[in-house]
């Protein structure tokens, strides 16, 4: 749950946009309550190895 101008992030690795389309519309799209989503493409890590302190 985040603030700002959406409800929820959801972060997945999908390894094409045929899967992509598959998991949206039978997941995320049959949730009760879903009225629109957006979309956000990563295209490459910036600092992959960087580990957070918990």
């Amino acid at each position: 749950m985040v603030v700002g101008g959406f409800d929820y992030l959801i972060k997945a690795r999908i390894s094409d946009m045929a899967v992509f389309q598959e998991f949206l519309q039978r997941v995320i799209l049959s949730l009760p309550g879903v009225r629109e989503t957006h979309t956000y493409t990563s295209i490459a890590d910036v600092k992959p190895d960087a580990l957070l302190p918990i």
